[in-house]
């Protein structure tokens, strides 16, 4: 069911519960939905705010300080810079494109990759070890797009308060 829109309800106490499969999830399961293609839309379950947004920077916050960083400090120094600039929005058009492009190449990477390897007979190999790849690509894409989605300027949150 992959591209589906997968609804996830938030609770006040911080616990996620996944509404297709009617059961308590972590952020780890949420993270592996998206690795696997799957769109989440999470939701406060009092309220219906929407707060995707949130809950996957803190599944790449999580990733960057608990596991293996992808994202180097001049990368997110960079992110910082250009969030409080006038180019927010051509930086964001920019990211996007090259997310896009990132997964678009992955195909023909992983078909390379088969070519080359299936002429040694390495194919499980291969697979084995271009499936990370694939997933880190394809989380890294939603979790960018879900990011650079546009947001009310500051001065509307403060006045919405």
């Amino acid at each position: 069911m992959a591209g589906s829109m997968r609804i996830i309800r938030k609770y006040a106490n911080r616990r996620l519960y996944d509404t297709e499969t009617s059961r308590s999830i972590t952020l780890d399961d949420v993270r592996d939905l998206v690795g696997s293609g799957e769109t989440v839309q999470v939701v406060e379950a009092k309220g219906g705010k929407d707060v995707t947004r949130a809950v996957l920077l803190q599944i790449v916050a999580d990733q960057e300080m608990l596991g293996r960083p992808v994202l180097s400090n001049e990368f997110l120094e960079a992110m910082i810079r250009v969030n409080s600039n006038p180019m927010r929005d051509m930086a964001r058009g920019y990211l996007e494109k090259v997310m896009t492009h990132l997964q678009s190449q992955q195909e023909s990477v992983e078909r390379a990759v088969r070519d080359v390897a299936g002429v040694g007979g390495f194919e499980k190999l291969t697979a084995a070890t271009m499936e990370p790849y694939r997933q880190f690509q394809e989380r890294m894409f939603t979790i960018w797009s879900e990011a650079l989605k546009p947001t009310r300027p500051r001065n509307d949150r403060n006045d919405a308060d």
